[in-house]
């Protein structure tokens, strides 16, 4: 989920938890930022990109660091709220757990038993910027003030329909896919409306076909909305299916690129992505670049976020990280 959804569902949570009692909008302050306090780890890009794509959601985001996080964040917060820690540790306690929570229903993935394991998990209901959640914390926390449980429950109810709905729509996208003589199908939610739909189809492990689908067949009223289902959502009867693979599909492009996909440079996205798809093959003189992809994240008309590479001059160098560069074609830097 984004950072404001985060907050202010700690905010809700802890003024329901804690109407009457004392220091209330000390407690109130301390969940909302705590709730935003584990995506501190996105520091991470800017300091250590390489780690980035794994350890994003790993620490902050555990259940079992989670009592001490909340006991070392109430540290300073009780000398900047003016309140005693004690009374700060259950809120701050409650905000990450509000935080772990909404991420958790997203694609990403969350390491909630790190460090004991680094599996991530992902329940996959929503994407992991979702406008309409954000739209009934924002819409509950208006009446929270005077009425939080009520504000609360409101908010509980219309999140519980909502993901209800995209449960159901998710379970429409895979009974489009054949099945059948395929290794793996997923269908991934996307951004701005539940309706939109990415459908994987992992035909044998290194190929396979992707397409983007809209279950909200009449145009959209709005031309905003209509303008994005016309960039690449389309309806069942009309998906325009787009083949992957690995590796490549000739024989010299197959064996570069897997080369590359199995060299320590790449040991990072091995294990983040789940979708695996080789993005590009770049020659330039003497030295050639393989990048790569995780389809998760792949939105109709806008390059793929996470592209890694490897890129080596000459067939007897060693492969070197890279990654491109959010909306870039060519912007690298090294790893």
């Amino acid at each position: 989920m984004d950072l404001v959804t985060h907050a202010l569902s700690g905010a809700l949570l802890a003024r329901a938890a804690w109407p009457h009692a004392r220091h209330g909008r000390a407690r109130t302050t301390a969940a909302l930022l705590a709730a935003a306090f584990p995506d501190l780890d996105y520091l991470l890009f800017w300091l250590a990109p390489s780690l980035f794509l794994n350890a994003h959601r790993g620490a902050t985001h555990s259940l079992l660091m989670l009592p001490l996080w909340a006991a070392l964040l109430a540290l300073p917060l009780a000398r900047l709220l003016h309140a005693p820690w004690r009374r700060l540790v259950g809120p701050c306690a409650l905000g990450i757990t509000a935080h772990i929570a909404g991420d958790l229903i997203t694609v990403y993935g969350t390491q909630c038993l790190w460090p004991l394991s680094t599996q991530p998990w992902a329940l996959g209901w929503s994407f992991d910027v979702n406008p309409w959640a954000a739209l009934i914390v924002g819409l509950a926390c208006l009446p929270a003030r005077r009425r939080p449980r009520a504000a609360l429950g409101a908010a509980v109810l219309a999140l519980g329909a909502l993901l209800v709905l995209q449960v159901q729509l998710r379970e429409r996208a895979l009974a489009l896919v054949d099945g059948s003589g395929v290794r793996r199908v997923q269908a991934l939610p996307q951004p701005l409306s539940p309706f939109h739909w990415l459908l994987l189809v992992d035909v044998d492990g290194t190929q396979g076909r992707y397409a983007h689908l809209t279950l909200w067949p009449p145009p959209w009223p709005w031309p905003v909305l209509a303008g994005f289902d016309a960039r690449g959502y389309h309806a069942a009867d009309g998906l325009d299916w787009q083949p992957y693979t690995r590796f490549g599909r000739d024989a010299g492009t197959r064996a570069l690129a897997a080369d590359a996909w199995a060299s320590p440079a790449l040991a990072g996205l091995r294990h983040f992505a789940q979708w695996p798809a080789l993005y590009r093959l770049d020659t330039d003189g003497d030295e050639t670049c393989a990048w790569f992809t995780d389809l998760r994240h792949t939105l109709p008309g806008q390059p793929p976020p996470f592209r890694y590479g490897a890129c080596r001059r000459g067939a007897d160098a060693p492969w070197r990280a890279y990654r491109l560069r959010y909306f870039s074609s060519d912007g690298r830097q090294a790893l």
